[in-house]
Parts: C-alpha cells; structure tokens; sequence
C-alpha cells in the first residue's frame, strides 16, 4: 500500500490520479466503510427489491389487462383505469423512497470520509450504527434539492410546449420530430452542465453548515471551470460502475425480461408459464442485486471526494497568487 500522504485530500490532481486515490481509498477502507454503511444498505435493498417487483410484475399485469380489455373488448374499465394509476404513484413513491434510502446509506460512507478529511484516517466503527444522523438529514436535503435544481429547466421546457399547445391545438403533434429533437438537446444540456452539481454538493456536505442556495451560487462557477476535470473523471468512473453493474443486475434483468415476454405471451392466448413465487423470487432477486451494487457504486463518491480536494486546492493556489 501506498504511503497515506498519498491519499491526502487538500492536493492539486490530474484525472488519473483521482481515480487511483479514489479506488485506493475505497478498497483499502472498504471492511470499515461497509461496517458503518451495512444496516442503510439494506434498508435501500429492500426498497429497490419492492420497486423491483412493482415495475417487473404488476405493472406490466395492469398493462396486460388494459391492453386486452382495448383488443376484446373496444373499451376500458374505471376499475382498471384507477388500478393503473394507483400502481403508478406507487411506483413513483418507491422511485423516491429509493433515492431517499440511497442519500442515507451514502450519507453513512460520507461521516468516514469526512473523519478522513479532518484527520487522515478511517477507523472502524465502534458501534453498530454510528452514522451521524445531522450528515444524514444534510445528505436528504442536498440531493432532493439537486434534483429539483435539475428538473427546473426541464419544467420550463414542458411548460413552454404546454403554453404553445394551448395557443395553437395539437401543436407538439403537428411539429412532433422537431419538439422530440428539442426535448432530447434540452436533456442533453441539462446533463452536461449538471456536472459541476457534484462538487457543490459535496462541498455542501463537507464543509461546515452552510445553506444550500449560498453554496451553489458561490461555487457553480468553480464547478463549471473545471468542466472538462469533472467530465474526465465521471465518465470513466461511472463508465467502470455501469459494467459492473449490468453483470451484478442480471438476474434481476433476466427476471424482468422474462415476466414481461410472459405478459405479451398472454395477450396472444399463451398461459401465463411463471411459477406462483415470482412475486417474492423478484423482490428478493432485486433486493440481493441492488445490496451489492451500491457498494459497486459507491466508488464514485470517493472519486468526487477528491474532485472536491482538487478543485478547492486548485482554486485557493490559484487565489494566492493573485
């Protein structure tokens, strides 16, 4: 293992050196930040194992349902039409509850980090919960807020196409190529100049309370300027992650892939051909799959904990000289 200076946070990087610090932090810390991490995890399994089922299974039974009463039929039940909709805001209220259990359990890596910062070392976790429940409270806050930063643009994109329709009907059909041409450069554009979110929010929720607007407003700009620093990092990051985790999700994928051509089958006649306990197989299958690749996934926090130590390095060497 390397020397422990090398894994300094306050210290101007390259790209590369940021992945080799990040991952070396993380695997050479990794029984102590599972330990401090384990019982969030969890919490967030079980709710992508219920989001897992929800999406998997009854979602696509409901769309069956609708989908043969329209071909038999030529009409839809109120009955069916009120299931349909009520299994979309569940679906919508686990989506967030997952988002949510994933800011706590990241939140419990961040409290280790954060000893990292202000003294050099991770240590092990003397209890079994050991979390800091004003990081965690900190952690929910700035991610919901993040996500409302980036659906801001794309609310006023919708909002626009709902003002033209309402001045001129059937506009967005009338004009549909060109308005899902904008809807896909205006999403575009909204992912590029996310990147430098990620170094306010940790910076949000490294440093000592601050309110969230202040930060983002004061150091945006600092994100943006090392915009390409930012992207360099991220893509080959997530890019790693995502392999990983297209292995580690295959059998939840298998089990969805199968449900679904199972569901299509019936419309045509077929049996149905799944066994009695896909429902719980799925959730557990979900659950296992999603337990494992947080941790997969959490090798990009660290890489943007020392994005965070780079950029504020950097731009305070940069202050002093002038």
């Amino acid at each position: 293992m390397e020397k422990q200076d090398d894994l300094t946070l306050m210290k101007a990087r390259s790209y590369r050196s940021v992945l080799k610090a990040g991952f070396q932090l993380y695997t050479g810390n990794f029984r102590r930040l599972f330990k401090a991490s384990w019982q969030m995890a969890c919490i967030y399994a079980l709710s992508c194992g219920a989001l897992g089922a929800m999406v998997s299974i009854k979602l696509p039974e409901i769309t069956v349902s609708i989908l043969h009463q329209i071909t038999v039929l030529q009409a839809i039940s109120i009955e069916l039409l009120r299931q349909y909709f009520i299994n979309i805001l569940e679906i919508l209220g686990l989506t967030l509850l997952a988002i949510a259990t994933l800011s706590l359990a990241s939140a419990s890596i961040l409290n280790k980090l954060k000893e990292h910062k202000d003294t050099g070392t991770i240590t092990l976790p003397p209890h079994w919960f050991s979390a800091s429940p004003r990081l965690m409270g900190r952690t929910l806050k700035g991610v919901f807020l993040t996500l409302l930063v980036l659906l801001i643009p794309l609310l006023i994109f919708i909002g626009l196409l709902a003002t033209a329709d309402a001045l001129s009907p059937q506009f967005t059909l009338r004009h549909l190529t060109t308005v899902l041409g904008a809807m896909l450069i205006c999403t575009l554009l909204v992912l590029l100049f996310a990147l430098p979110l990620a170094h306010v929010l940790m910076k949000y929720l490294m440093e000592a309370p601050c309110n969230y607007w202040n930060t983002l407003f004061n150091n945006y700009g600092r994100g943006l300027r090392h915009w390409g620093f930012l992207f360099l990092v991220f893509f080959v990051s997530l890019l790693l992650v995502e392999i990983m985790t297209l292995v580690i999700t295959l059998p939840a994928n298998i089990l969805s892939f199968a449900n679904q051509q199972a569901q299509q089958g019936v419309l045509i006649g077929d049996p149905l051909g799944m066994p009695s306990y896909i429902l719980p197989l799925t959730f557990v299958t979900f659950a296992l799959c999603s337990f494992i690749q947080f941790y997969v996934s959490q090798v990009t926090l660290t890489h943007n904990y020392y994005i965070y130590g780079s950029i504020e390095t950097n731009e305070y060497e940069k202050d002093t000289l002038h």
